[in-house]
């Protein structure tokens, strides 16, 4: 009896994580189109953490038809928020809403949007896009994202403004959790040593590939917290500070981080223990190539030298990691001790 409950039991937590990874959107790599027709101007206004306005999108299903999907919309992010003439935006589904959509499955996403109208900014948001894809090479645990091409009619109280926009969606941190069979820890300020070693140095190096200094894990800042079996888990995302991105908007890091310089890298990971912190270089390395691939992949979209450039933003730092001296330096020296 006892045998059959445990298998039962297996069976069950088997059955959450197909759930978990068996949903439409995610299925696929190619980029969605989309269409949606609404105001910047009130979705700024109208909407915040606590309050959300009901709108649509329509995606195009097949070649002759589109789909409308109810939503409920509203903003987040702050930099974003103040800076940005497209805000980046949450938007939540109603069960019914999405049956037999491409959205089954999902009760919330992100969606990351360009935040100005540069002729860049979709350069931009798939620079960013690359980022989440090498943390999916370089860490089990991960958001998954899909791309895509979104016609936006902007109403306005003159004529309608018509943009051509690269977005993507980002799961929500919750189905991370369930696929991870773990759940989402609010708690800010927990303490370094708590956050599993191995999985925070993987961060760790991730954030100094793409030279992003723009995080926090203590503090969630750009980061969640998962607990999954008795262990603190570092989940990162926001991108687009990093120097990898290289967005003309990015700031300037603090003073207390080399120049300033947001393309600078600086290692901002807290000292773990010598034998980690080698095992995940050598993990790292292992992955150069499939980091690389996700760049040639997309080469399509980028112009020669913007492809040179993120070619060797990476190779620098993948020579840091096969360099005793500049490893020791820049990282086993760098690291944080409070």
């Amino acid at each position: 009896m006892k045998r059959v409950y445990v298998l039962l039991v297996v069976l069950m937590l088997l059955s959450l994580r197909a759930s978990a990874q068996d949903v439409p959107l995610f299925r696929s790599y190619e980029p969605l189109k989309l269409r949606v027709t609404g105001s910047i101007k009130s979705i700024k206004k109208n909407s915040n953490d606590s309050t959300l306005i009901t709108g649509k999108f329509d995606y195009r299903a097949d070649s002759a038809s589109w789909i409308t999907v109810p939503v409920q919309a509203r903003v987040r992010g702050n930099f974003r928020l103040r800076n940005c003439y497209f805000p980046p935006l949450k938007v939540k589904f109603k069960k019914k809403d999405v049956t037999a959509t491409l959205f089954e499955g999902n009760k919330a996403l992100k969606l990351v949007m360009p935040c100005r109208t540069a002729k860049d900014k979709n350069e931009l948001i798939l620079k960013e896009y690359l980022c989440y894809q090498f943390y999916q090479i370089l860490s089990p645990y991960y958001f998954r994202t899909r791309l895509a091409t979104m016609d936006l009619t902007e109403i306005s109280r003159k004529s309608p403004k018509q943009f051509t926009l690269l977005t993507f969606f980002v799961e929500d941190n919750a189905m991370v959790a369930k696929r991870a069979q773990g759940k989402v820890i609010d708690t800010k300020g927990i303490p370094p040593a708590t956050f599993d070693e191995k999985q925070s140095i993987r961060n760790d190096f991730f954030q100094y590939m793409i030279g992003n200094a723009d995080w926090s894990a203590v503090m969630q800042h750009n980061s969640n917290t998962l607990f999954v079996q008795g262990k603190y888990i570092p989940l990162s995302y926001d991108f687009d500070m990093s120097g990898f991105v290289n967005a003309d908007y990015a700031q300037q890091n603090p003073p207390t981080l080399g120049t300033g310089d947001p393309r600078e890298r600086v290692y901002r990971g807290f000292c773990k223990s010598k034998p980690a912190m080698e095992e995940i270089r050598r993990e790292f390395l292992a992955k150069e190539s499939e980091v690389l691939s996700v760049v040639e992949r997309h080469q399509s979209a980028f112009s020669r030298y913007e492809l040179n450039d993120m070619r060797n933003y990476l190779g620098q730092f993948f020579s840091i990691l096969k360099s005793d001296g500049q490893f020791q330096q820049a990282i086993v020296e760098g690291c944080r001790t409070k």
